[in-house]
């Protein structure tokens, strides 16, 4: 698709979703929605006044707005009010002067205007009347006592002709409705709310438009991604308007949208420094994410200048300040710590990519921490019952790695784009029931938090020192192994091959090059092959195909609703594709 045309099919799309139309409402005779509208609006809402049947007598059905002061007599005034039904009839004006000592309201009075009466229909009219106050108006009687059900009212303004001030507040009911609306007060089976106009099945249409654009938009270039971030960021905060509205049909087919959007929403919230050719890499774990065995010569040799680290933490030697980049010569996680995976997946990304690229990563690890290190709501308590070693390690973050992980990476956002996370943790969760769990917990946090979507930030979860290599720990790689179908968007890399220093639970120099290098060998897969460019992975034979659900569980592939089906090559080529059944 023509990017241009994309970003106007989008911004067609945002438009869809700010639904403001004249011909919204759905026909009597045909059942069907219509097709007029405003593209410039957001999520409208108007004034419902609903009534339990027709009566007699037109005056047994008001709607009163009080005049915040009376108007001028003499005055000539024109009021305009957009109006429709659930159904058809007729809705006439009747302003008065409320404060009149004259009781006779309705035939001859002294203290009341009849204006035109309009007939409306299930379609959205604008009806205007023009008049001169003969009396001290008060208040506006907008009366349909001969109708049955519900009659919406929305645009309802009054001004003096000649004179741009606007006497009616909040006449569009975007805001809070006001006291100056009333029922009349001798009558039940009148109510009156504040609701959206806009309709499900344009949302729901809205949704799968977007969801066809956006699967061909995977190539837009830096400019173009960040013009359409501001349209979808308007879409999706108006989408998410209905939640208030507490309508589960709309909450669903929100969801629905921002899933569709995930294609961009790498774009949502990125600053205009952004270098899309700069890829961040976010790591964390213990203590072989931050690096145990002490770096050969040859690890800090031609280190590219393209390859970078953020510091999480000051250093003295190397002298290195936390936020800042750094060329990426080990130690990359913090002072007098070794090397770690995170090294040679750089070294091997930015080998194997266009000299345009950059790879940036960001390492927060802690020896010997459990999973919980990393959540919130457990890691105060945590700490306190570890050795001072330990509180030593976490100390370098404020006691807090998950924060310091985010902390840094929101930092790094102003220069680049996340591209995914990088993980290698375990080794002290080997009892724990739920690890996969809050591993996900985690994971989501960090989504959540830094504004990214699981389609484009993939997990990358490394496995520990296998059994046949001596590792202590080799069991809990069945663990790992599970973690696919928790988190559709993760993938196991294989220690198999990687020695260990002698100690069961770390890497040799040679063992991180290696589980490193097969990091970056995943990620480069993923990078063409995760919705950003599925050519290579079309082009080879399927070995097994899964679908999971929103929630991340494996599911039938003749499931309903919005799913993912991940497809695993003969190539080892991962395809993840978006479905809604």
């Amino acid at each position: 698709m023509n990017r241009k045309l994309l970003l106007v099919t989008i911004s067609l799309f945002c438009a869809v979703m700010g639904i403001h139309s004249q011909d919204n409402a759905k026909s009597e005779d045909t059942g069907n929605y219509g097709t007029t509208r405003s593209m410039s609006e957001g999520i409208n809402h108007a004034l419902e006044v609903t009534t339990a049947e027709a009566k007699e007598n037109i005056w047994d059905w008001q709607m009163h707005y009080k005049l915040d002061a009376p108007l001028t007599v003499g005055k000539k005034y024109e009021l305009k009010a957009r109006v429709k039904g659930s159904g058809n009839g007729t809705l006439a004006l009747w302003p008065i002067d409320t404060a009149s000592s004259n009781t006779n309201q309705w035939g001859g009075s002294n203290d009341v205007q009849y204006e035109k009466d309009y007939k409306f229909t299930t379609s959205w009219n604008t009806f205007t009347w023009n008049f001169s106050a003969r009396f001290p108006l008060n208040e506006l009687d907008f009366v349909f006592g001969q109708y049955g059900g519900s009659i919406f009212f929305d645009d309802v303004t009054l001004k003096e002709v000649g004179s741009d001030k606007e006497l009616i507040v909040n006449g569009d009911f975007e805001s809070t409705l006001t006291a100056n609306w009333e029922k009349i007060s001798w009558q039940g089976g009148v109510s009156f709310k504040v609701v959206s106009t806009s309709y499900k099945g344009d949302l729901l249409q809205a949704i799968k438009d977007a969801k066809a654009t956006l699967e061909e938009s995977a190539d837009l270039k830096r400019e173009e991604a960040v013009a359409a971030r501001a349209e979808l960021e308007k879409a999706i905060a108006d989408a998410e308007a209905f939640v208030a509205e507490n309508d589960e049909d709309y909450i669903a087919e929100t969801e629905k949208l921002k899933k569709a959007t995930a294609n961009l929403s790498q774009w949502i919230g990125v600053p205009e420094s952004a270098d899309p050719n700069f890829q961040i890499y976010l790591c964390f774990g213990q203590s072989n994410m931050e690096g145990n065995a002490t770096p050969e010569a040859q690890d800090y040799e031609n280190v590219s200048e393209r390859f970078k680290m953020m510091a999480a933490v000051d250093f003295s030697n190397p002298v290195r300040k936390r936020g800042e980049w750094y060329t990426a010569i080990p130690p990359l996680c913090r002072q007098g710590t070794g090397l770690t995976p995170a090294d040679y997946f750089g070294r091997t990304m930015v080998e194997k990519q266009a000299d345009n690229i950059t790879v940036g990563v960001i390492n927060v690890a802690v020896g010997g921490t459990s999973i919980k290190g990393f959540m919130e709501e457990y890691v105060a308590d945590y700490v306190a019952g570890e050795p001072d070693w330990f509180k030593n390690y976490m100390a370098n973050y404020d006691n807090n790695p998950f924060r310091r992980l985010v902390e840094t990476a929101k930092r790094a956002q102003n220069y680049g784009i996340i591209r995914g996370i990088l993980m290698h943790q375990g080794e002290t969760d080997g009892g724990m029931g739920n690890w996969t769990e809050n591993v996900k917990k985690v994971y989501e946090r960090l989504l959540s938090e830094l504004n990214l979507s699981a389609d484009n930030v993939p997990l990358l979860a490394g496995e520990t020192v296998q059994t046949d290599q001596g590792g202590y720990c080799g069991g809990f790689n069945s663990v790992i192994a599970t973690l696919p179908n928790v988190i559709p968007t993760a993938h196991v890399i294989s220690s198999k091959g990687c020695p260990q220093k002698g100690d069961g639970l770390h890497f040799t120099a040679e063992g991180y090059r290696t589980i490193g290098k097969r990091y970056a060998e995943c990620m480069l897969k993923l990078l063409t092959s995760t919705g950003i460019d599925d050519a290579t992975a079309e082009s080879h034979k399927v070995a097994k195909e899964e679908w999971f659900d929103a929630t991340g569980r494996k599911v039938d592939a003749k499931a309903k609703g919005l799913l993912l089906k991940r497809l695993t090559m003969t190539n080892g080529a991962v395809l993840v594709e978006k479905t809604i059944k």
